[in-house]
């Protein structure tokens, strides 16, 4: 694995017996390495979610009003199964087109004033092949720049949206009505943020990132995708083969992740995620 993934065993995930300084153990080596995968680990909802709360206060999942079927407000299900019927989603599904956003890299929740901390992703069912998880290391990107360029990244604020970002995997689709894109107004994040345990530095930028204040619209977008470029060159990307129960946990503040492609017409996946919330707003 790179340098910031890590495999840990020896940890029941759904049971309550787990003492609380194993799991302090485990965010503590969450917080080091930023990506963290754990084999084996049969969960339901109740259980993820349990859990999830042992890491920190969750997330409420922000739903769509196309996505019509009751689900906990603290899951999000990312899948091609509609969850009434369950039946494989039609290729034009708007739920399924909808979900394309997540083959661009991101940070979870980075259009939210508070963006997320932890992300804890649950494979309920994966597909024979295709399907991968991709995550990129935004530390090293700080560590490697020219200090000239540090400083002049350093105290630069990036906007923020998910109508943006979805705009960009479907641009001839609607997917907000006017109440939603009022909802989901842009949001400020410092471009460089501090991580507050480690204290090391990684650019915060990803598919979400619109644009830098103070800047021209092209230079700004320009600069996001280098810092992107750099980071996501293969040989430093950690690809993440899901098997059944597997459970990755990724520190949002540090990597970038993105899903890859697979045969969605023909092959369930179903993961479930639930997201630790962060700790206030990054500027």
């Amino acid at each position: 694995m790179p340098h910031f993934a890590a495999e840990v065993s020896g940890i029941d995930l759904s049971s309550d017996r787990t003492p609380d300084a194993t799991i302090a153990a485990l965010r503590g080596t969450i917080d080091a390495f930023a990506v963290v995968v754990l084999r084996d680990q049969p969960l339901d909802d109740e259980a993820q979610i349990r859990f999830s709360e042992r890491l920190g206060p969750l997330e409420t999942i922000y739903r769509l009003k196309l996505e019509t079927a009751a689900m906990d407000r603290h899951v999000n299900v990312l899948s091609n199964v509609d969850p009434e019927t369950g039946r494989i989603y039609e290729p034009s599904d708007p739920r399924l087109r909808y979900w394309d956003g997540n083959e661009l890299w991101h940070s979870d929740s980075s259009f939210k004033p508070v963006p997320a901390k932890y992300s804890i992703l649950s494979a309920r069912v994966v597909p024979a092949e295709g399907g991968e998880t991709l995550y990129a290391d935004m530390r090293l990107v700080w560590d490697e720049l020219p200090d000239e360029h540090k400083a002049a990244l350093r105290d630069l604020v990036a906007e923020h949206s998910l109508v943006y970002s979805r705009g960009i995997s479907n641009p001839d689709r609607a997917f907000f009505s006017e109440e939603e894109k009022e909802t989901l107004k842009p949001v400020r994040h410092a471009l460089v943020r501090e991580h507050p345990v480690t204290r090391r530095l990684a650019v915060y930028a990803g598919s979400h990132a619109s644009h830098i204040e103070g800047l021209a619209l092209d230079e700004g977008r320009a600069i996001i995708r280098a810092l992107l470029e750099r980071a996501t060159v293969p040989e430093r990307v950690y690809r993440h083969r899901w098997r059944a129960n597997d459970v990755v946990i990724w520190d949002n503040r540090s990597v970038v992740h993105r899903a890859t492609k697979f045969d969605a017409a023909r092959h369930p996946r179903v993961m479930h995620r639930t997201t630790v919330a962060g700790d206030g707003p990054t500027v």
